[in-house]
């Protein structure tokens, strides 16, 4: 079979490898989320096309990640048709619910409109019927639900309320359930986490601070201007020491060029209190909520550079970040024909950067159904047919070799003209160099140990 190197990939500047002595790179194989680190004169054949002088064995491997495929595929065809394909068999029915328009927070970045409304009893019915239907179809073996906002936990008697009725009827129709909630973490008291957790299902959550009190004080704070942090903070750091409850807590920070100088003080006091190996850490760049807010933004290169440097801290500090991007078949749930955000208006999106926002109209341009029947403006397409705009070049994403772990990023984003391409295009061969690095520091760690012992058997 005719091959050739596939178009998808990212190759790190050549580097000299100190132990084994040799010119070395690392590769990065989009396609499959894989790495290998080639030798320099192996790497030289495989771009210039010279395989029959690469050993069998060597090919086999880099034809089983895809760095070498059929030179007559179209690989941009084959990579969406698999998303595509992923998307359409989904067996988990994802639903993201708004209990509440309201939020106690006056961030100045958020595009929402928030109003003290609750998700009424007569749409909570129609929310789970909706979903029942849904399971009735038998495709699903499992039903997830996202709790979100405004604020979710402002609306906790919706939570409190759907909850044990989702699950009752996920196990009707023998599937699993699960909950994870996107919260600004003023109200997660120690109480309200173990109700969340031992109660309702929920396995993760998610919380942000926009760096140290100073910072996030000034960004974050409470709509009559109070601080928020130190409550923040304390209800963060109490849940990550709770060792009797079984979750994934993640720590967001998102930075523009008022605070970005702040994520490292944040990572030393979280480092400060034990619990850096507890949590997940990342930090987003500000982006539009239909308004303005990413003109105040790091540009995508800064942000990249400034990422690198935090990864670098994370490490010494005892993080763990995630350094290489995995296979993204399903970008958002936008492409997951089955999935829908619901509002406490009764409002149906599929996407879940456009409710509440006053931007997008009333009714909103957005939305794509109503728990009541009613005819709404939106369309399911609009964004949901993103793979095919993709497909036919609408995008850059058709010639990015990045796009197979990106996925395309945003539809929203690109239907705005605003380009969503995510910080690992940017630095991605520094997040290669560092990962192998660290692989190398665990690699010599361990062979320490093993001399270390084998020392101690022989006396």
């Amino acid at each position: 079979m005719d091959i050739k190197l596939s178009y998808y990939h990212v190759a790190t500047e050549p580097f000299f490898d100190e132990l084994e002595k040799r010119i070395k790179r690392v590769i990065f194989a989009t396609r499959t989320a894989n790495v290998r680190i080639i030798d320099e004169f192996s790497w030289n054949l495989l771009e210039s096309g010279q395989f029959e002088q690469l050993p069998e064995d060597f090919l086999i491997d880099l034809a089983n990640i895809q760095l070498i495929v059929s030179s007559d595929e179209d690989e941009l065809k084959s990579i969406l048709a698999q998303n595509d394909t992923v998307a359409k068999n989904d067996t988990d029915l994802y639903l993201v619910v708004q209990p509440t328009a309201y939020c106690q927070l006056g961030c100045h970045y958020c595009g929402q409109e928030h109003k003290s409304k609750m998700m009424s009893e007569t749409d909570q019915q129609r929310f789970l019927e909706r979903t029942r239907s849904k399971l009735e179809s038998g495709k699903f073996s499992s039903l997830s639900i996202a709790w979100f906002g405004a604020e979710p936990l402002v609306g906790l008697p919706v939570i409190k309320s759907l909850s044990p009725q989702l699950q009752a009827l996920a196990a009707s129709f023998d599937c699993s359930y699960d909950a994870k909630i996107v919260t600004n973490g003023l109200a997660l008291t120690e109480h309200v986490a173990t109700e969340l957790i031992k109660d309702f299902g929920v396995s993760f959550i998610e919380v942000t601070l926009d760096g140290v009190a100073e910072y996030h004080n000034a960004r974050r704070m409470q709509k009559s201007g109070l601080p928020t942090f130190d409550k923040i903070f304390t209800n963060v750091t109490n849940l990550a020491r709770r060792e009797d409850l079984q979750v994934q807590l993640n720590i967001r920070c998102n930075v523009d060029y008022q605070n970005y100088e702040s994520v490292s003080l944040l990572l030393e006091q979280l480092a400060a209190e034990g619990i850096q190996d507890k949590i997940g850490f990342y930090v987003a760049p500000i982006h539009s909520w239909g308004n303005d807010a990413h003109t105040r933004s790091l540009s995508k290169e800064e942000f990249g550079e400034w990422e690198i440097a935090w990864f670098g801290e994370m490490v010494e500090l005892g993080f763990r970040p995630i350094l290489i991007p995995d296979r993204t078949p399903i970008v958002c749930m936008a492409l997951m024909p089955n999935s829908e955000l619901v509002d406490a208006y009764g409002n149906i999106f599929n996407c879940s950067e456009v409710s509440y926002v006053p931007t997008y109209g009333t009714p909103n341009e957005y939305a794509i159904d109503h728990l009541s029947g009613k005819e709404m403006p939106g369309k399911r397409d609009r964004l949901g047919n993103f793979n095919q705009q993709v497909r036919q070049g609408e995008f850059p994403c058709s010639t990015c070799p990045m796009l197979p772990v990106c996925g395309g990023g945003c539809p929203k984003s690109w239907l705005e003209g605003i380009a969503p391409c995510p910080s690992a295009k940017y630095n991605i061969e520094d997040r290669l160099l560092l990962s192998y690095a660290l692989s190398r520091i665990e690699q010599t760690k361990e062979t320490q140990r093993a001399e270390e012992e084998n020392l101690s058997v022989a006396y």
